[in-house]
């Protein structure tokens, strides 16, 4: 094969090629008819056209909803001993839990941030619908016969959803979704260099989670633009 013929074949072969696109690069627009906007810490961020985020100063915050992930209760039971089973009335308690935090740490972060918190509509008020989904707690703690421990590198997973609207209007100006992991505190390095995984318990795992939302909100507001002036 001479180089001219070589030469031929490897511009149609460069020119036939479908490039995906760089890691980080922006997703389809929304079926809301948002923009998406690149995010270094989340998954998805939509955002109306034009919209001048950073003109807002205060927002309300809606009652946080959380639903556990699909056959979650059915996958704790199939590794759990009859004494350490899970009901029904144990995974509302587990949703409930993790759902009358939310509101209140996503309203203290945007509130240490600037953002006055208020409770109407008004100019410049945004008004913030938070939610999580596909909540994984990995060691739910539940009351049993004898000394049961769990021991975890992670809380869980959990995907955010927060749909940012004007207060006033009622107009949708931004969508946010992310899926995280809820990490815990290890305890420190063996001589073996091991790590040692916490106990998970009740508080913990609430714990973990709501320093999750904590990370959420500090991400939301950056992608929200420029927070407003203290």
């Amino acid at each position: 094969m001479n180089l001219k013929t070589l030469l031929t074949l490897t511009i149609a072969l460069v020119a036939s090629t479908t490039f995906a696109a760089p890691p980080g690069s922006a997703a389809p627009a929304s079926s809301d008819g948002l923009i998406a906007a690149l995010s270094r810490n989340l998954d998805e961020v939509y955002l109306q056209p034009g919209a001048d985020l950073s003109a807002y100063r205060k927002v309300i915050v809606e009652p946080g909803q959380v639903a556990l992930a699909k056959n979650w209760l059915k996958d704790m039971n199939a590794t759990r001993s009859v004494q350490r089973r899970l009901y029904p009335d144990d995974a509302q308690r587990i949703t409930d839990e993790a759902a009358s935090s939310l509101a209140p740490v996503i309203a203290d972060v945007f509130k240490a941030r600037g953002y006055e918190i208020v409770s109407a509509p008004g100019p410049g008020v945004l008004l913030l619908t938070p939610s999580v989904t596909d909540l994984y707690v990995n060691a739910p703690d539940v009351a049993s016969p004898g000394i049961q421990r769990a021991f975890v590198r992670d809380g869980g997973e959990a995907t955010l959803h927060l749909d940012v609207r004007d207060a006033a209007t009622g107009t949708l100006v931004a969508r946010i979704v992310d899926r995280s992991t809820a990490h815990e505190i290890l305890a420190p390095a063996t001589s073996a260099g091991q790590l040692h995984s916490n106990r998970a318990t009740d508080v913990s795992n609430l714990f973990w989670f709501e320093a999750l939302y904590r990370q959420w909100a500090g991400y939301c507001v950056k992608a929200l633009g420029t927070a407003p002036a203290g």
